[in-house]
């Protein structure tokens, strides 16, 4: 009986250049870990349905650009719970440890909580 048994799935990773399914290579990037850890930080102590499903998403996010889109949904979330200007300040603080990790295409326009005021 072979252990790795070739299926199509992992021969389309192959030839892809991707790791495979259950590789951990998610988790080689400190500083991903390092953003990931600051968003699930200010989530916590946030009760409800959807601040569950938020945290769940960043928790499970695949790399920077993921993160990055969920600001949005996290923004709401702590405006809700803890008033706009606190959620304002939290993307303040978190915005700076995305630098380096995303494409140049996502630094645009800085959104209005992250001006300065």
């Amino acid at each position: 009986m072979r252990w790795n048994k070739p299926n199509l799935r992992n021969s389309l990773h192959s030839l892809l250049g991707r790791d495979a399914p259950a590789s951990t290579a998610w988790v080689r990037d400190n500083r991903l870990e390092e953003v990931r850890r600051a968003m699930l930080f200010h989530m916590a102590g946030i009760g409800g349905g959807e601040a569950a499903r938020i945290t769940m998403r960043v928790r499970y996010a695949i790399d920077a650009e993921a993160l990055w889109y969920l600001r949005s949904d996290m923004r709401g979330a702590l405006a809700m719970a803890r008033g706009a200007e606190v959620a304002d300040e939290t993307m303040r603080e978190i915005a700076p440890l995305f630098q380096g990790l995303l494409p140049r295409a996502l630094g645009g326009d800085a959104p209005p909580w992250r001006r300065a005021a």
